[in-house]
């Protein structure tokens, strides 16, 4: 049965087969990738004796990667469908397991690189299976409920990866990781429903197909958001366990605070997505990016003192994720009927640039100040909230 069809069934259509599969898959992903997502920075500072820096360009490159294979994500969606795109991604992540067994700069490169090529395809279908699979209407609680899967299954992990590591080497963690991520590739097989590809003689064609996106006044609005919000995120996720690590002098400590500023994260998550259905998009996104900001000052005031680190970038945290559980809502609103895979994928560009923009700055700023870096993205935060006020005002006016 083709997404279309399922949505026209019954009440129920907006959680049919399609988005609750991907939830799940969603879910799994993120429970058994966690211990990469939680401990990477600790395992290059803590085993390989690393600088944060080195850390940071490793990321870098994972996300350029992964920006530029959004854009033949984005594409692929439309030659291959939902589905092929889907598997491409996902089968990057057994991958994940292999850089807690390499010591090599090479081999970590080498790794590196193909999970931020895979990283790509796996956002963009995605997204993209989310837009198309749930109703406009309840796009809000949709996109809560899609990204609330990964984060709880990143607190989950999180949380059994504190306890495991107490006993546990990251090559056991690393082995863990990669068999698991291989059981998730067959389930995911075998659940998701497979969608339509679009005939064309054209190839990728990415110039023809992007350019016209970027000559729209509401995508540049919403890529100015993205690039504000992200780029300062990109600074806290990176330098937020590392801070932990140093203050507690626990190498458990940061999976533990992954775990309780994602739960949280994900409660939040839920609540904005039923505000946005609810009340509509305009207030969920100026409380958030007003949040977001608050505790950035919080944490660069007070990095000091473990207590504050979780408080304030929990709540950092937890305002970031709220902000993106609003942008697959966003992207149906401004992209037309063929063009939204492909605006996922320019702004998962986007995204993976802010990314590598805020992890260089984070990475170098810290051995300034450890809090200069939150304080100067408290202004990102103010220039991505701008920006969604005046996106959101060309909408309710119907300026395109």
């Amino acid at each position: 049965m083709s997404q279309a069809a399922a949505q026209e069934e019954g009440g129920a259509a907006s959680w049919n087969r399609a988005f609750i599969a991907l939830c799940l898959v969603s879910l799994l992903s993120g429970f058994i990738t966690s211990p990469f997502m939680a401990l990477f920075p600790v395992y290059v500072e803590a085993d390989l004796g690393r600088v944060p820096l080195f850390t940071a360009n490793l990321r870098a490159l994972m996300l350029i990667l992964g920006g530029l294979s959004a854009l033949i994500g984005g594409r692929l969606c439309d030659l291959l469908g939902l589905k092929r795109t889907l598997m491409v991604g996902l089968a990057g992540g057994v991958l994940n397991g292999f850089v807690f067994h390499s010591a090599n700069p090479w081999a970590l490169f080498l790794l590196v690189f193909l999970i931020g090529f895979t990283t790509g395809p796996w956002t963009t279908a995605g997204q993209s299976y989310l837009i198309s699979s749930v109703g406009a209407r309840q796009l809000g609680v949709g996109g809560a409920l899609y990204f609330l899967s990964g984060n709880l299954g990143h607190a989950l992990g999180s949380l059994g990866t504190g306890v495991l590591k107490e006993t546990w080497t990251f090559q056991q963690l690393g082995t863990l990781m990669s068999c698991g991520m291989a059981g998730v590739c067959l389930l995911a097989l075998w659940l998701l429903p497979s969608t339509g590809a679009a005939r064309s003689q054209e190839g990728l064609a990415l110039g023809a197909v992007y350019l016209p996106l970027l000559r729209q006044p509401l995508a540049r609005l919403l890529i100015a958001l993205r690039l504000c919000i992200t780029s300062y995120w990109g600074m806290a996720s990176l330098l937020l366990p590392l801070l932990v690590y140093r203050v507690s002098h626990s190498e458990s400590m940061p999976a533990y605070y992954a775990s309780v500023s994602l739960a949280v994260a994900a409660a939040c998550q839920l609540l904005t997505g039923m505000l946005r259905d609810r009340y509509g998009r305009l207030w969920p996104l100026l409380i958030c990016g007003a949040g977001f900001a608050l505790c950035g000052i919080g944490v660069g005031l007070a990095w000091e003192s473990l207590p504050a680190l979780f408080a304030f970038g929990t709540g950092l945290t937890a305002t970031a994720w709220a902000i993106s559980t609003l942008v697959p809502s966003l992207i149906n609103e401004v992209a037309g009927p063929q063009e939204k895979s492909r605006l996922v994928g320019l702004l998962h560009l986007v995204w993976s640039a802010a990314m590598v923009l805020g992890n260089l700055l984070g990475g170098s700023l810290v051995e300034i100040d450890p809090g200069l870096p939150f304080l100067g993205g408290a202004l990102l935060a103010a220039g991505g909230t701008l920006c969604a006020w005046l996106l959101c005002r060309r909408l309710d006016t119907g300026r395109r």
